[in-house]
């Protein structure tokens, strides 16, 4: 099976967009503003990317990593205390 093959206009504007959405570069009122959870996360990635094959499952271990890697990073940032119910 050949690669696919994509105008060079689409993926100008989708690394435009990635770029912009990993750097900050400027303010979104829509989906890049909303937090959501690590198994949405993993669920989306899941369905746009498979999560069959041996790469595939590799892949989406990797991604999970990543996610977990950053939520952690970023609640270290806060000063929070967590504690269990009923303390």
């Amino acid at each position: 099976m050949g690669q696919r093959k994509y105008k060079p206009e689409y993926i100008t504007k989708a690394k435009e967009l990635v770029s912009e959405i990993l750097n900050d570069k400027k303010e979104f009122d829509d989906y890049t503003q909303i937090s959501i959870s690590i198994q949405d996360a993993v669920q989306a990635a899941a369905n746009a990317f498979g999560c069959s094959s041996d790469e595939e499952v590799d892949k989406m271990r990797h991604f999970i990593q990543e996610v977990a890697y950053s939520a952690v990073k970023n609640i270290q940032s806060f000063d929070i205390v967590f504690t269990k119910k009923g303390e």
